[in-house]
């Protein structure tokens, strides 16, 4: 089976990251960036690496082709270069092209020249950090798109003892249980007939006020 290739353009600290953390998952990775210091930090650690304009079409169709399984514009300051390079990426005919876009006017520009998903670094983070700010039994709360997300939680005490089945949660609140984490190993996509005991933690899929009335109930 061959590897996924994925190509990262921009490496500040999301880009650089990223790029650590696809190889480590077993991806070849291409990192690109238009200052030679950014590239010399990562160019060891990465299938391959090189300084480009990322406004440049000839650069990029040189250095990428639609063989690339997905790219990331991870370029959170000039939007021209942003633009341009998102641009590029869907004319290369790469087919999954996410960009960074931490305001709704920069992420609708992005979208409309090609970005097939927004991704916003410090909003996510400060929708993960309120979930858990405002909610002492969640361990853990994925944003998924604009209000929806993932949230790991402790089985609450009214859960205890009752079968998915019983507790009706799709119907009653909204809310999909995909896996749940209790001692022994994880239960992934239970059926209902699985009953909840105190030490569990839910996997919960829904809307962010859904989520929220689970957690505030008694």
């Amino acid at each position: 089976m061959s590897k996924r290739r994925y190509a990262v353009l921009g490496l500040g600290q999301l880009g650089r990251n990223l790029a650590r953390e696809l190889t480590k998952l077993g991806c070849e990775v291409l990192a690109v960036d238009v200052d030679p210091k950014a590239v010399t930090l990562i160019r060891d650690e990465v299938a391959a690496a090189a300084v480009a304009d990322l406004r440049d079409r000839a650069a990029l169709k040189e250095l990428l082709s639609s063989r690339f399984d997905g790219a990331v514009v991870a370029i959170g300051g000039g939007l021209e270069a942003a633009i341009m390079a998102t641009l590029y990426l869907r004319e290369i005919g790469i087919e999954e092209v996410w960009a960074e876009g931490n305001t709704d006017d920069r992420a609708e520009v992005l979208r409309r020249v090609g970005a097939t998903r927004i991704i916003s670094p410090e909003r996510d983070m400060g929708r993960r950090l309120a979930q858990q700010l405002v909610n002492p039994n969640l361990v853990d709360f994925l944003p998924i798109t604009e209000g929806h997300g993932i949230v790991e939680t402790e089985a609450p005490a009214w859960t205890h003892g009752k079968t998915l089945a019983e507790l009706n949660l799709r119907s009653a609140m909204n809310l999909a249980v995909v896996a749940i984490h209790r001692q022994g190993g994880a239960v992934v996509v239970p059926g209902g007939t699985t009953v909840l005991a105190a030490g569990d933690r839910l996997v919960l899929l829904g809307r962010d006020s859904d989520l929220t009335r689970f957690r505030d109930r008694k």
